[in-house]
């Protein structure tokens, strides 16, 4: 059987990241399939810091007069020819044209009908954005394997990129199975079911697309949309994800259902808790994850089995953070034990209240700890392997 590091190496050797290109409107969240580089310079023409007047600084001098020979005003482009000791009324952002070298704002003049008297001397370039002065043309943007940001994202249209090659958002399509679990939250006979709110609730930060197909009650009859998804799915990357009806009961349909359809499954069962039944298989580019029913052990496998597909799916990989352990752990040392915990400054506290049930303890944590070491216990002070939660 399995352990969890051989099962995740084994699910990922089958990711096969797929590169698109798209509008760079569409491209937040995604992961550049490409360094980025930008195709023009910011500013990308000398312009004014401030409204004012646009002069020569060699023609100004404390106290002298400057002719105004023009006006331009924002979104215009005409040219004002230069003439000695003469200047032009400017508005921010309007271009500065050689030989005209700087800007005097109003403040630092007083107007006499068609002349100003300048206050002061300026140095060349003084209030003028230069062109290329904070991206020039060519400059990197963003390196290839970065999620794009907000950021990244309007500073790559606004130096003129329009188009970016991205890997393609894998799709996860899930449905739950039992006729114990409801989506109804008023019922008080039936075990409510939030995974779908979960899953949903990481789709921006994972960046896949996410589909939730309901419950399926384990009979042959509300089988057939299931049976229907499978067999017409021609997508990329569609990860199928189940809930309960893998752990060998006399209801669990999911296996023959995979084998019908042609999914090799990869395993059934591995020495992970929770999650010891969880089943994996394939067909091509399509993904199955079979997970057990029980809240806390769909969580573990959403997070540290389908996400690191999802994760490698877009050449990401998932990283582990290293913490120390605070209290002595007993564990079956064939196992892999996931616990939900409390890191502080790399401290790890183990919460009472590991039950695959108690969505109590779920909320009190803000991090997920790995026990994956070859021992009954595992003592204060040890390294092990934690990330953070969402709280």
């Amino acid at each position: 059987m399995l352990n969890y590091q051989q099962a995740v190496s084994k699910i990922i050797t089958f990711a096969k990241p797929k590169i698109i290109k798209i509008s760079i409107s569409e491209a937040l969240h995604y992961v550049a399939a490409e360094n980025l580089y930008s195709k023009k310079s910011n500013p990308s023409f000398d312009n004014s810091l401030l409204d004012g007047y646009a002069a020569k600084s060699s023609d100004i001098k404390k106290n002298k007069k400057l002719t105004i020979i023009g006006k331009l005003s924002a979104g215009e482009n005409k040219k004002i020819p230069y003439k000695k000791n003469a200047c032009f009324q400017v508005a921010t952002g309007c271009p500065v044209q050689k030989p005209y070298d700087c800007m005097i704002p109003y403040e630092q003049v007083d107007r006499e009908g068609k002349f100003i008297l300048c206050k002061k001397s300026i140095q060349p370039y003084e209030n003028i954005r230069k062109a290329g002065s904070d991206y020039k043309k060519k400059s990197l943007i963003l390196r290839k394997g970065t999620k794009i940001s907000a950021s990244q994202l309007l500073a790559a249209k606004t130096l003129g990129i329009s188009k970016v090659k991205v890997f393609a958002k894998p799709t996860v399509i899930l449905f739950c199975s039992g006729d114990e679990i409801s989506d109804n939250p008023n019922l008080n006979n039936k075990t409510i079911n939030g995974i779908s709110e979960y899953f949903n609730s990481f789709k921006e930060q994972y960046n896949y697309n996410f589909i939730y197909l309901g419950i399926v009650k384990d009979k042959a009859k509300d089988l057939k949309k299931i049976y229907n998804a499978l067999k017409k799915n021609k997508k990329e990357n569609v990860i199928f994800v189940s809930t309960g009806g893998v752990s060998m009961g006399h209801k669990d349909f999911i296996p023959s259902m995979l084998t019908k359809y042609n999914y090799k499954i990869i395993f059934h069962r591995m020495n992970m808790k929770p999650g010891r039944p969880t089943l994996f298989a394939r067909k091509n580019s399509s993904f199955y994850f079979g997970l057990p029913g029980n809240p806390i052990s769909t969580i573990v496998g959403f997070h540290f089995l389908i996400m690191p597909l999802v994760l490698k799916l877009q050449n990401i990989q998932f990283k582990w953070k290293i913490g120390i352990l605070n209290t002595n752990q007993i564990k079956n040392k064939k196992m892999s034990l996931f616990l939900r915990g409390s890191a502080i400054n790399k401290k790890i506290n183990i919460l009472p209240g590991q039950d695959s049930y108690k969505i109590s303890t779920l909320v009190k944590a803000n991090c997920w700890v790995l026990l994956d070491q070859n021992k009954s216990l595992v003592k204060k002070g040890s390294n092990v392997k934690y990330i953070n939660y969402e709280n």
